[in-house]
C-alpha cells in the first residue's frame, strides 16, 4: 500500500508554470491527502562578505523569504478542497534543503518537475533532480507529462529473478505502490520485466547450443516468475510484458510503445560510498522515458 498522507510539492520560483504542485494536487485530490508547498531558495549576495555586511544579509535574506512566502500564498490562494501548508526553505544545495523539509514536515512524497529544454524539445534532468532521486529517503515523483488521462497506463519495472531479500522486498513495495496508484487514478497497470539473452559467441563455441532455445526458455521462466508476482493483482497475460534485451532499451520502448504516463521504478537504499547511485540501469532509463517515474525508495 502506497503511504500518500503527506505529498511535498517543490515549488518552482523562477517559472509562473507550477507542474510539481498541480500533480501533487491531482494525487492529493485522489488520496485525500495533505500537500507541502515549499520553495527552497538562496541568493550568492548572501554569502558577499565584501558587499554586505551581517546586518544587511540577514535583511536580505528576511526580505526574499517575505517575497517568496507571497507567491506561494498566491499559488495556493484560489484551492479550498485540498489542506495546503506553505514553507519556505533557505538553503544553497536545493536537493538538502527539500529532503530536510521532507523529513521535518513528515511527507511520504516528494514531488518535483524536471527541466523544459526549449531547443531539445523535452524535459531533462538538473544536477539536483539526480542528487534529490538518489539521496532521498523517501519515495519522489518526478514530472515530465502534462497531464494524467482517465485509464491511463502505469508500467512498473520488475526484477523478478532477484535472489537476495532486498531486492524481492523492492519488488513487492513497487507492485503495492503501483497498485495503490492504479486504483486511486483509475489506471491500467502493467509490468515490465527483461532478460539478457544467450551471448552470441556460445553459438561457434558450441555448434549443438540452441541459442532460441535457451532464450525462449529464459523468456518463459521469466513470464512465470512475473505472472507469480502479479498473481493478488487480477492482471491478465496482455498486461505483463517480458522482454529479451537490456532494461534500459526495453523499459523505454515499452513506455513509448504503451503510451505510459507513469513509469514505476525502485532503488534499494544504500550507506557509505554507494549512497550516491541510484543504480545505473534505473538512472539509464528514467533519462530515456518522456513520462512521468516514480522512484520507490526501500531501506
Amino acid at each position: 500500500m502506497l503511504n500518500c498522507n503527506k505529498i511535498l510539492a517543490v515549488f518552482n520560483p523562477t517559472t509562473e508554470d507550477q507542474p510539481a504542485f498541480a500533480r501533487a494536487l491531482f494525487l492529493a485530490r485522489a488520496f485525500k491527502s495533505k500537500v507541502a508547498l515549499v520553495s527552497c531558495i538562496y541568493d550568492d549576495a548572501y554569502d558577499s562578505a565584501d558587499m554586505l555586511t551581517s546586518n544587511e544579509r540577514e535583511t536580505l535574506r528576511t526580505q526574499l523569504v517575505k517575497q517568496q512566502n507571497t507567491f506561494l500564498k498566491k499559488a495556493k490562494a484560489d484551492i479550498s478542497d485540498v489542506d495546503i501548508e506553505i514553507h519556505v526553505v533557505w538553503e544553497r544545495k536545493l536537493h538538502l534543503g527539500i529532503i530536510e523539509a521532507a523529513m521535518t514536515l513528515k511527507a511520504d512524497m516528494i514531488v518535483k518537475s524536471c527541466k523544459e529544454h526549449n531547443k531539445l524539445g523535452h524535459k531533462l534532468f538538473t544536477p539536483h533532480d539526480w542528487h534529490l532521486l538518489r539521496e532521498s529517503p523517501i519515495n519522489v515523483l518526478m514530472v515530465k507529462a502534462q497531464y494524467w488521462p482517465e485509464q491511463g497506463k502505469i508500467v512498473s519495472a520488475l526484477s523478478v529473478d532477484a535472489n537476495d531479500n532486498k531486492h524481492q522486498q523492492l519488488n513487492t513495495y513497487i507492485t503495492d505502490s503501483s497498485q495503490s496508484m492504479a486504483k486511486a487514478l483509475n489506471a491500467e497497470l502493467h509490468l515490465a520485466n527483461t532478460f539478457v539473452g544467450a551471448p552470441v559467441h556460445i553459438a561457434v563455441e558450441v555448434p549443438s547450443f540452441s541459442a532460441d532455445e535457451y532464450n525462449s526458455d529464459m523468456k518463459e521462466r521469466h513470464f512465470t516468475l512475473l505472472k507469480e508476482t502479479a498473481n493478488s493483482l487480477n492482471l491478465t497475460e496482455e498486461q505483463l510484458h517480458v522482454e529479451e534485451g537490456l532494461p534500459e532499451d526495453v523499459i523505454p520502448d515499452l513506455c513509448e510503445k504503451l503510451d505510459a504516463k507513469l513509469l514505476v521504478v525502485g532503488s534499494v537504499g544504500r550507506t557509505g560510498l554507494s549512497a550516491a547511485f541510484l543504480g545505473n540501469t534505473a538512472e539509464h532509463i528514467i533519462d530515456k522515458i518522456d513520462c512521468d517515474t516514480l522512484v520507490i525508495k526501500a531501506s
